[in-house]
């Protein structure tokens, strides 16, 4: 082999190792236990994605490689379980893991809605019940709140609205249509949404609530559902 291409060769290479030593030293310094990660997750989850009054506990912490990218373990709260993921250097964190490929999908409504068929309508006394979990904190939730109260009240007394702000009351029904963020808006337990109608807007996010109520309620009262 030439002498100076030997040079430049053999000049790579220890370039290439001292890159190499200095990204695996930075890895080492940023380590963190594996405990240490699953702690650090639980905690964040606790203080900030967890409603008030909600207690969140580790339930198993599921088998990984030797050096894994990723752990898995899962966590329960209100009687329910839940598959958590967060990365192994403990900077990124990913719920729900998996998607059950067997799962039928509810069919998708007017203004992003999801509709379960065959649902048994949510009533009270006679009454069709509308839930709305929100946040203090949700700037989405600040939108929406002010535009379901202006639908629901032109119902007068025939429509319930439930309004749930950091709160675990109800836990049951936002676990059942939820996936963990808010707005969640559930029409009787046929038509739910996660997520605020501010893209379609005022207008349309009105006459998207008022169609869906009053196709539960029989078209009551007919001012307002038959025109």
């Amino acid at each position: 082999m030439n002498k100076k291409i030997l040079t430049i060769f053999l000049s790579l290479i220890i370039v290439a190792l001292a890159v190499y030593l200095i990204i695996d030293k930075t890895q080492a310094e940023t380590k963190i236990s594996k405990e240490e990660t699953i702690n650090k997750a639980l905690e964040y989850i606790q203080n900030n994605l967890a409603t008030q009054g909600m207690e969140v506990a580790l339930a198993q912490v599921y088998e990984s490689e030797e050096n894994p990218l990723y752990y898995t373990f899962q966590i329960s709260a209100l009687g329910q379980l839940y598959d958590i993921v967060v990365t192994a250097d403990g900077s990124k964190l990913f719920m729900d893991a998996g998607i059950d490929l067997n799962k039928k999908i509810d069919a998708k409504a007017d203004g992003n809605f999801s509709t379960k068929e065959d649902a048994e309508i949510i009533t009270e006394d006679g009454k069709l019940v509308v839930y709305l979990f929100t946040s203090s904190t949700c700037p989405h939730c600040e939108w929406e709140k002010p535009v379901v109260n202006e639908v629901i009240s032109q119902f007068g007394d025939s429509v319930i609205l439930k309004l749930r702000e950091d709160t675990a009351e109800d836990q049951e029904v936002y676990t059942q249509f939820g996936t963990g963020g808010v707005p969640l808006l559930v029409i009787g337990g046929k038509y739910y949404r996660e997520g605020s109608g501010e893209n379609f807007g005022k207008d349309a996010e009105k006459e998207y609530l008022t169609k869906y109520i009053c196709e539960l309620t029989g078209n009551t009262p007919e001012d307002i559902c038959i025109k």
